[in-house]
């Protein structure tokens, strides 16, 4: 189920991840949470219209704590309502690593040791989840990281083009998808495009 998950997301999310780097560049981010503001500042300042806190990964206990889990934050309703549609998710199909407050990451696939890398693959499972495709991950400090999914009309994607498939479907290679038929289906229904398919064939059009 997860690595289905991972298809889901990996081009949808690869090809916001590619807007979300063009548009900030080199850049700072401020964060407040009563009330909720994401600010990012490069070159101009703009504010988030809306963003969605799912958690943070943490070195010292070496695990991910889920943003509706976490105690300490308090986060007001509004930013992890997201997060808690995941969990919902995650219990009606048995998926432990969504479904539990707290993860460690030995239970994770490939036990990755890197907070980094943790809030990675758990935004690419919210990803695939919520149909937000948008992540930003920030440092809190002391190896911890924070990850968020951000809305703004800046990151929205233009409509697909010969390069921007091009793009994508180099990318299919690079990720090393599980099922890379999946993936590259899946995003093409969700950009809109038609989609014919035979055992040995996939064609694209829109």
């Amino acid at each position: 189920m997860i690595d289905a998950l991972l298809d889901d997301a990996a081009l949808m999310s690869f090809e916001h991840q590619e807007r979300m780097i063009s548009v900030l560049g080199e850049h700072q981010w401020e964060v407040t949470f009563r009330p909720p503001g994401l600010i990012f500042i490069a070159g101009r300042a703009f504010e988030c219209t809306r963003f969605h806190v799912l958690g943070s990964a943490a070195p010292g206990p070496g695990s991910w704590l889920w943003s509706w889990a976490n105690e300490a934050a308090v986060y007001p309703d509004e930013v992890v309502e997201l997060a808690a549609s995941v969990r919902d998710y995650g219990v009606a199909h048995g998926i432990a690593a969504l479904a539990e407050g707290e993860v460690p990451f030995g239970d994770l696939p490939g036990s990755p040791g890197d907070p980094g890398r943790v809030a990675w693959f758990m935004g690419e499972l919210a990803k695939a989840v919520s149909g937000r495709w948008t992540m930003y991950t920030g440092d809190l400090g002391r190896g911890s990281r924070i990850a968020m999914l951000v809305e703004h009309p800046v990151f929205e994607l233009a409509e697909p083009d010969a390069a921007s498939m091009s793009r994508v479907v180099d990318a299919v290679f690079r990720l090393q998808l599980p099922d890379h038929r999946r993936a590259l289906h899946g995003y093409a229904v969700r950009r809109g495009l038609a989609v014919a398919a035979d055992q040995d064939h996939m064609r694209m059009s829109g």
